[in-house]
């Protein structure tokens, strides 16, 4: 069996390196700017000249959308290639839309910052054995085996608490990793509830799994987290996308998308023959409305859904580890970046909402205090309509619809770090503060949990 599965990893590899061997993304010469759109016709164009620029798939002339809002007159901000910027900026001049530059070039500022794209120098950081726990740093990004080495480490050292399992595998054969915490129940009750936690289900958001490791550790080693484990059981996926989140150690450090694929089409993207593209968004491939709103039908979008709901195996192996616990599942939190948001359902629609939906925002609320008393930014609380856009086939919104209590999406950081502004990239230097800033609000969220089951 290791034999075939080995053989299949390297025919898969292989199929790829065509497609793979130019690509090493340097980003020298990229802009972010932010601009003020007036109203959704200017939106709708600057998503059709997105989509018209990158499906010319050349590494210099590509247009992402990292920020926008479905209110006009709320900033969005769009990161340009040095080949694709006349474009985008003689839209603005034409619409009369105000604009400014946040980032002169990105490529640079990430290198002078002390970040490194160089990735030959990425590709062997952290390939290192991990032989205790203590030899972990917390404070740093790393690759996904040192990841998975860690959770079983954990399991291994703490097996009362802790056990480590793979919930399937991915495209690239990767084990999907969990670490389940808690204690044997002890009452007459057999079964405890569950709050499920993960990150990394977008690729490039290196700070999301970098706090869930937080998290474990909390759970691990702080007497007050660890008292919660007597009536809660946790689960923590740290990396949900392990073959994009390598991908973005060894190729490209902005991928966003699973790594399935090449995907070619031609009447849906509606602008002549597209190029082989690859990877989904995992976030638009959950049943729940499926392909609704906020997707795009054409492989090469950032927001591809996928050719059909839980076309990725990674969301096929989340959907079933939800559906098979879904009777004790109480609470699910996914973590993202960037943007200070704790987004709660529905997010398929505007001005639609669950049943429970005061009770969901009296907990954000508790969650957001507690991280302004550590010292956090304020965050920003609602459905994704309410503070950002229409998002179908989230996992956030699938979990709601399984009669999860208490669904979130977190929006980590605000995309600056000492008054430099990377937004998805986010200084190793500052995932500890940042760790410390936000747990107390991961931490309201099992209170709550706890204090739920106390009542029953």
């Amino acid at each position: 069996m290791f034999l075939l599965l080995s053989v299949i990893f390297t025919l898969l590899t292989f199929a790829k390196s065509e497609e793979e061997k130019h690509v090493n993304r340097q980003y020298d010469g990229f802009k972010l700017f932010r601009a003020f759109l007036s109203n959704k016709s200017q939106l709708m164009e600057l998503k059709n000249i997105t989509r018209s620029i990158n499906m010319l798939k050349s590494e210099e002339n590509n247009i992402q959308i990292w920020k926008v809002h479905s209110q006009p007159g709320m900033p969005a901000e769009i990161f340009s290639g040095p080949e694709s910027e006349r474009k985008l900026l003689d839209f603005f001049d034409d619409k009369k839309i105000v604009y400014s530059t946040l980032i002169e070039d990105f490529g640079l500022q990430m290198r002078v910052s002390g970040e490194t794209l160089r990735y030959e120098l990425l590709d062997e950081w952290d390939e290192e054995l991990i032989t205790s726990i203590e030899e972990f740093d917390l404070g740093r990004y790393h690759r996904y085996n040192s990841i998975i080495e860690y959770m079983q480490l954990i399991a291994k050292e703490n097996p009362k608490i802790a056990k480590f399992e793979s919930i399937g595998k991915t495209t690239e054969l990767r084990d999907l990793g969990v670490l389940k915490l808690g204690y044997a129940p002890f009452t007459n009750k057999t079964i405890k509830p569950i709050f499920l936690l993960d990150g990394g289900i977008h690729a490039r958001e290196w700070i999301a799994p970098a706090v869930a490791l937080n998290v474990i550790n909390a759970f691990i080693n702080n007497p007050k987290w660890r008292s919660l484990l007597d009536h809660i059981d946790v689960h923590i996926i740290p990396v949900l996308n392990p073959d994009g989140y390598e991908y973005t150690w060894t190729r490209d450090r902005l991928w966003r998308h699973t790594r399935s694929g090449p995907y070619k089409t031609t009447k849906l993207c509606g602008i002549g023959d597209a190029p082989l593209c690859y990877g989904v968004d995992p976030n638009r491939n959950f049943p729940y409305h499926w392909a609704e709103t906020g997707t795009d039908p054409c492989p090469c979008s950032e927001v591809y859904p996928g050719p059909t709901p839980l076309s990725e195996p990674e969301c096929a192996h989340l959907a079933a580890y939800m559906n098979k616990n879904k009777n004790n599942l109480k609470a699910y939190l996914t973590l993202h970046a960037y943007g200070n948001l704790i987004i709660h359902g529905w997010n398929y629609a505007a001005r639609t909402y669950p049943d429970n939906v005061e009770e969901l925002r009296v907990v954000a609320e508790k969650m957001a205090k507690a991280i302004v008393q550590e010292g956090g930014a304020p965050y920003k609380i609602g459905s994704a309509p309410d503070i950002l856009y229409e998002a179908a086939g989230g996992s956030d919104d699938y979990a709601t619809s399984l009669g999860v209590k208490y669904s979130y999406t977190m929006e980590l950081t605000s995309g600056r770090y000492e008054n430099l502004f990377g937004g998805f990239i986010f200084p190793e230097r500052g995932i500890k503060k940042e760790a410390v800033k936000v747990l107390p609000g991961i931490y309201q969220l099992a209170l709550q949990v706890y204090k739920d089951d106390l009542k029953l």
